[in-house]
């Protein structure tokens, strides 16, 4: 009998939208956003434009959780009541949230079906990535067991760069990791943050002007995509359309067979980067 298998994301990986509306086997476990003392489920009760216009006004800086234990359960049975019976987790870096802990909770008490997590070690769009690749397997005919053994292997090459103007969202939320020694060093920074091998951010360029340092992050990711044969990219933004689309051009200039997935990110992580950010994924695959 063939495997019938599903993908279960939390909403910080950004899975692109065009991903979601094309399969019927991925679900989304939303993360929670709490502004101005109201809790709301993230992309469901609060959209990114809805988020950014709120944040401009905002008294307090909003706070976020994890998907709730019992949203992960709830999301597990619907897949199951539609006749799945195998279930790939995908959750942004464990060093960034708690969510892949609660999905590996949930999935050691099953019984009746299998669910295997995999803690990409990214984040938005780079952790989204990991469902193009896993429905690229489940297409060509890849058993379940194969399709995490490679979705596993990838996670070490696989990286999220993003550019954002102020660092001051990511001190607030306590996700500075080792970004924190750009704080007060110098002036008007503009840095370009990357996820590093274990998950954690760190500064990976920076410059003093906005050209100069989304110059550098698409270099960066040039040669990422450059010197890697199997790969799926990602550019998503933070309440700035043109500066994405701008980065678009230029990868899709140089990589013109490749397809570029665009979007929003969620309001679960502009929480902790603001406004401005644009950011670039890219999931490196091991087949060939």
């Amino acid at each position: 009998m063939s495997e019938k298998i599903a993908i279960l994301a939390d909403s910080g990986s950004d899975v692109p939208a065009e991903l979601l509306n094309k399969y019927d086997n991925i679900a989304v476990a939303p993360m929670l956003v709490t502004m101005a003392g109201k809790e709301y489920r993230d992309n469901v009760d609060i959209t990114p434009e809805e988020f950014y216009a709120r944040l401009d006004k905002a008294d307090q800086f909003p706070k976020t959780a994890a998907p709730t234990r019992g949203s992960v359960e709830a999301k597990v049975d619907e897949l199951r009541k539609r006749g799945f019976d195998h279930i790939i987790g995908i959750t942004v870096s464990a060093h960034l949230s708690t969510t892949f802990g609660i999905f590996t909770n949930v999935a050691n008490e099953l019984s009746d079906f299998k669910m295997e997590v995999i803690n990409t070690k990214n984040i938005g769009i780079g952790s989204g990535l990991f469902a193009v690749y896993a429905e690229e397997m489940i297409d060509c005919g890849q058993t379940f067991d194969e399709t995490i053994k490679f979705l596993k292997q990838s996670v070490k090459n696989s990286r999220t760069f993003f550019y954002i103007p102020s660092l001051k969202y990511l001190r607030a939320g306590g996700r500075i990791g080792r970004v924190a020694g750009l704080i007060g060093s110098v002036l008007n920074i503009k840095p370009v943050i990357a996820t590093d091998s274990d998950g954690i951010y760190f500064p990976v360029a920076k410059a003093r002007s906005e050209q100069k340092a989304i110059s550098k992050m698409v270099a960066l990711v040039e040669k990422l995509i450059s010197d890697n044969k199997s790969v799926r990219v990602g550019v998503a933004n933070g309440a700035d359309v043109p500066l994405q689309e701008k980065v678009y051009d230029r990868l899709h200039a140089t990589f013109p067979q490749l397809k570029i997935y665009r979007g929003s990110i969620s309001p679960a992580l502009g929480v902790h980067t603001g406004p401005g950010l644009v950011g670039v994924g890219v999931q490196v695959g091991e087949r060939e």
